[in-house]
């Protein structure tokens, strides 16, 4: 298993998509932290300038590039498919499931590596905005628990776009529709169900992030705890049926 998760590993360090998202990530994650701070304050925000919350709910935009994590895990198994290198891969392990394990850890650990940078970044320039804004840098343990939500969020979505690359094989569709789903569908039913769209993946990631007091979700979210156990309940749950449906199906 040791060596399929190199291999993994070797493949993505050998390309240069990897790169470019995680840049895209970074950037995501400033323009998240500067929205979040410059706006402080203003008629409308959320957030006051002198807002204890300011540090927290600005490192909280370390998950931003969640969506890019996704999408490396749809390409990462549709890319088998669409370039035919499915093939050979499973014919020098014959073991469909390893392989797919592999792949799953594979981007779990990408995903850590660009939660770990991404935090960085986000803590960096909360520090350097919120001065500049004339508030004041709280360092606090929801800071920290923060931030720990945004690494779990990176961590899990990787598998969950695995999955998803399982259940659509065909590369732009699985992309597309996770787009559509993750920016159109789950906001809406945010914003406009609470009720309904606090148990989707967006839900009990602003769960884990301790969104919850922002107007947009109207305070109807799980608490932290059960955010968080949903988000692996999804991860567990469609890495399964990835598993499932890429055991039976026909590589061809």
């Amino acid at each position: 298993m040791t060596a399929l998760v190199r291999a993994e590993l070797l493949k993505l360090r050998t390309v240069k998509l990897p790169l470019w998202l995680l840049v895209t990530a970074l950037a995501l994650v400033l323009l998240g932290v500067a929205a979040t701070v410059l706006t402080a304050g203003l008629e409308g925000a959320p957030l006051r300038r002198d807002d204890p919350q300011l540090m927290a709910r600005a490192v909280a935009n370390a998950s931003g590039g969640n969506v890019v994590v996704l999408i490396l895990g749809i390409m990462v198994l549709t890319q088998e498919f669409r370039f035919g290198t499915a093939t050979p891969s499973f014919l020098v392990t014959p073991k469909r499931g390893r392989v797919l394990v592999a792949k799953l850890i594979a981007i779990a650990l990408v995903g850590a590596v660009f939660a770990i940078i991404s935090a960085a970044v986000a803590v960096v320039a909360g520090a350097l905005l919120i001065p500049f804004k004339d508030g004041v840098v709280n360092y606090d343990e929801q800071v920290l628990q923060v931030l720990l939500g945004a690494i779990l969020v990176m961590v899990l979505y990787g598998p969950i776009g695995i999955a998803v690359g399982a259940l659509i094989r065909n590369q732009i569709a699985a992309v597309v529709g996770a787009l559509a789903f993750t920016f159109l569908a789950e906001q809406l039913l945010i914003a406009l169900l609470p009720s309904w769209g606090k148990w989707t993946p967006g839900g009990a990631s602003s769960a884990v992030l301790q969104l919850g007091d922002l107007a947009t979700t109207r305070g109807d979210l799980l608490p932290v705890w059960g955010g968080a156990l949903l988000l692996v309940a999804y991860a567990v749950v469609l890495s399964a049926i990835a598993a499932r449906l890429t055991l039976r199906r026909d590589l061809t």
